[in-house]
């Protein structure tokens, strides 16, 4: 049968559409293998409970029928999905990267599977990332939030593990992982100014983001210390995101400044930028200016000169992290454990032959 679609055209019926078979399920295996149901079940589930002759059957079935079990379905089932979120800012920073070794460790040891993602240092990205996590059912969430809003994460607060913040949550509610930030950069910018330097870039990222918040009120308390006025001595260069093409930018607009003799960046990779930056327009590091970095990540102490930095541990961090997340029953509101952070002296903040004041 033809029918006209225009002047002159000549079509055929279509026919009506092919359903898609539909994927074998876990009622087909059992008809296959000749067993129950339940059976089925207990050979993708409790395995052991099955004698080996059956369950070489029912997985024969399943092999010859292509059947794929639904994770999904198993986790309506038991209520678990075996899965912790991990949000960080940054997955490429060697310090962040520590911190996921550090989790996965004790999570390879529990049986659980990381689900890990980057919030770049932008809130509404940290927003999707936690919707998306909410969805895939996570167990538990450990979040290095760049903006302390608590009521973003509460709904992860009743899974099975709970939420475990890396840095000191707003009221201390929670549970959390962090390190003194505040007295790590007083270390470090009262190093410099025991050089001798009175002018000094303070390289962060924004104030709404709670450790370069700190590292900011530990460098301001370290020149008060000193006696001198933080709007003499610290000129605050603020970037986007803590990263080695957001290094170099402060260093290029800082050349001008003729004054400034030392930097301070908030990160490993914000110096490793702004070292960079420096040797490409023939700035000499430290003698021309001096720099400091914060984390002590692997390549700081291969770089040249080596570098600086307060040591952070981010394995230990991730380990504590993971454990404490995993405490459950049994954690207590506001359960914490805070680190201590180490100055690294190394060549490039000292000029040859000085000494620390």
């Amino acid at each position: 049968m033809t029918r006209r679609t225009g002047a002159g055209a000549v079509g055929t019926e279509p026919s009506p559409l092919t359903r898609p078979a539909r994927a074998p399920g876990v009622r087909d295996v059992a008809a296959l293998a000749g067993v129950s149901i339940g059976t089925v079940s207990n050979v993708l589930n409790n395995p052991d409970r099955v004698v080996p002759e059956t369950r070489d059957r029912v997985e024969a079935a399943m092999l010859a029928l292509g059947f794929v079990p639904s994770r999904a379905a198993g986790q309506l089932r038991s209520r678990r999905s075996e899965l912790i979120g991990v949000v960080i800012p940054d997955v490429g920073n060697p310090f962040w990267a520590s911190v996921l070794r550090g989790i996965e460790t004790v999570a390879d040891q529990a049986g659980l599977t990381m689900v890990v993602g980057s919030t770049h240092q932008d809130s509404d990205r940290q927003v999707h990332l936690l919707r998306v996590l909410e969805s895939q059912g996570v167990d538990g969430l450990v979040i290095a939030p760049i903006a302390d809003r608590g009521g973003e994460w509460a709904a992860f607060e009743k899974r099975r593990f709970g939420v475990v913040s890396l840095e000191r949550p707003a009221g201390s509610g929670g549970s959390w992982v962090s390190l003194d930030n505040v007295e790590g950069a007083r270390l470090a910018m009262s190093h410099l100014l025991g050089q001798g330097h009175t002018r000094v870039a303070l390289v962060n990222g924004p104030s709404s983001i709670s450790w370069c918040a700190e590292r900011s009120e530990g460098a301001t308390r370290a020149v008060i210390e000193r006696g001198l006025d933080p709007t003499e001595v610290l000129v605050d260069v603020i970037v986007d995101d803590l990263t080695v093409e957001q290094g170099a930018a402060a260093v290029r607009g800082l050349l001008g400044d003729q004054q400034v003799s030392a930097m301070m960046c908030v990160n490993d990779m914000l110096a490793l930028g702004a070292l960079l930056a420096m040797q490409e327009h023939g700035v000499s590091v430290p003698d021309d200016v001096a720099l400091v970095g914060y984390d002590d990540a692997d390549f700081g102490a291969a770089l040249n000169p080596p570098l600086t930095t307060v040591r952070q541990p981010g394995f230990e961090m991730g380990l504590a992290a993971a454990r404490l997340l995993l405490q459950t029953p049994g954690r207590q509101p506001g359960e914490h454990v805070e680190f201590e952070p180490k100055l690294i002296i190394r060549r490039s903040s000292v000029r040859q032959g000085s000494e620390a004041l």
